[in-house]
């Protein structure tokens, strides 16, 4: 085989590896500080490692060199695109500049609008829609406080995991209750590692009503998957004892996720991330089906409430992206199986992801079973420098590797010069001189195989990344229903 087979593989092995060690270290911590410390330590280690051998080993590779100029020049304009979409979705809402209602988060605490400093927010967006008013505050943990000692390590840590966004829908001013999801309540006979971490992710960074809570319980089920805390029990009592407040909150996975807050006059959500027009939109819609289903003493609010069309098309009123005709019938056959809706931008990170495993892995497994069934060409090749890999020489471009062979083979009258073929055939190792017949097989990168069992032993490599892909292309377009 004449590819480096072995680099990728790595690559993929070790942050996969890493990934592994990140998920035991979140089951031991709390329970087991040396070891969780010891499990993140390593997956630290093997997630630099890993990097410094992809960035080292690139400039070597086979893939076409402008490949490696075009990747970064891609990924900047996305980042540059998605900034300006930021900058000017706000614009394009009937904005009122300084809030009439709700809250900004402070130190993690939700303050009243009119008291509360402005100095961990970003971006803030105050709009009516469909009889609501909605406000966005996009806000970052860390804000003047926390900068000091290491200002730019601080910054770049807050753009990275403390940026977050709070989605508000005025309400009539009701006492405070906190609706918090558990992690690994809703499949607790399945290890949900990534359902947890968005739980654990979008609930570290919810502001906590300004209000004295204590924990308040319904004796149902619900208290299994939800930890309620309430500043009037008597309220909190009279909100869940509504059916449909507790069957909404239990099969929307949007709710799942995301700790719910009524507190005065608002009612929110908090989620990790920059405040898009996606998210804006999509989170207040459902709060304002939760809204839709409590029994409001305030009877103008209750027919504002239950009369907004809080449909997906209606709500959206044709604010829809690029993937909105891909991602809405998808999103609502995930949410009838239990599963979290997907953003734009999880969307086609998910469909790359499962592309970049499925079509190498499947030109790899093609290749291999043409030179299992004949029907690639065979040449001869013929051996005009052999390394063994223990014997070591300085004149070798993948020294350590493995057993390397160089040669020339003619095919369709035109010669072909072979540098560093890795012999994998577990034959007769060929010496210089000798004429053996390779197969070379049709499609790109048209790699050489020496052998049947080289041949069967490419076809399973092949065949691993499909079935990676595949099974995760199944998981984001037709996934399994959650068991109840």
């Amino acid at each position: 085989m004449d590819d480096q087979l072995a680099g990728p593989w790595l690559i993929a092995g070790g942050y996969t590896v890493a990934l592994a060690l990140l998920l035991l270290g979140g089951r031991f911590d709390g329970r087991r500080p040396t070891a969780a410390a010891v499990s993140y330590a390593l997956c630290g280690i093997l997630v630099s490692e890993t990097s410094l051998y992809w960035l080292s080993a690139g400039s070597g590779s086979a893939v076409p060199g402008w490949l490696w100029f075009a990747f970064p020049l891609v990924i900047a304009a996305l980042a540059a695109w998605r900034g300006y979409r930021q900058k000017t979705w706000t614009g394009r809402l009937d904005g009122s500049g300084e809030p009439s209602f709700g809250v900004l988060p402070r130190r993690g605490i939700a303050v009243g609008h009119a008291q509360a400093s402005s100095e961990s927010v970003v971006t803030m967006v105050e709009f009516g829609h469909h009889g609501h008013r909605l406000l966005g505050v996009e806000y970052r943990l860390g804000g003047a406080q926390g900068s000091d000692g290491f200002p730019e390590l601080a910054r770049t840590a807050d753009l990275i995991d403390g940026t977050y966004a709070l989605i508000q829908l005025r309400t009539p001013v009701v006492p405070s209750v906190v609706i918090t999801p558990a992690t690994g309540a809703f499949e607790p006979e399945r290890f949900t590692p990534l359902e947890d971490a968005r739980i654990t992710r979008n609930t570290i960074g919810a502001p906590k009503p300004d209000a004295l809570l204590r924990r308040f319980e319904t004796g149902t089920e619900f208290d299994r998957r939800f930890a309620v805390t309430t500043s009037d029990p008597e309220f909190a009592r009279a909100l869940l004892s509504t059916q449909g407040v507790r069957d909404l909150l239990d099969r929307d996975p949007w709710f799942r996720v995301r700790e719910v807050a009524f507190h005065g006059g608002s009612l929110w959500a908090a989620e990790a991330g920059t405040l898009t027009e996606e998210m804006m939109f999509a989170g207040s819609r459902r709060l304002a089906v939760l809204a839709s289903t409590v029994d409001w003493e305030d009877a103008d609010f209750r027919s504002v409430a239950t009369a907004s069309d809080t449909s997906d098309a209606g709500w959206l009123d044709g604010r829809r992206g690029p993937l909105a005709g891909l991602r809405g019938p998808l999103n609502r056959r995930r949410e009838a199986t239990g599963r979290q809706p997907l953003s734009s931008l999880s969307l086609v990170a998910r469909t790359v992801v499962a592309l970049a495993l499925v079509l190498p892995g499947l030109a790899l497994a093609v290749n291999s079973l043409t030179a299992l069934t004949g029907l690639a060409p065979v040449a001869r090749l013929t051996v005009t420098t052999t390394l063994l890999a223990e014997a070591g020489t300085s004149n070798c471009t993948s020294c350590g590797n493995g057993n390397l062979v160089d040669g020339t083979y003619e095919l369709d009258g035109e010669t072909h010069e072979v540098r560093d073929l890795r012999w994998m055939s577990f034959g007769n190792f060929p010496e210089r001189g000798d004429v053996v017949d390779i197969s070379v097989t049709p499609l790109w990168w048209h790699p050489l195989i020496e052998g049947k069992d080289t041949g069967f032993f490419l076809l399973l490599i092949g065949l691993a990344p499909v079935l990676a892909g595949a099974l995760l292309a199944k998981a984001t377009y037709a996934p399994r229903p959650r068991r109840v």
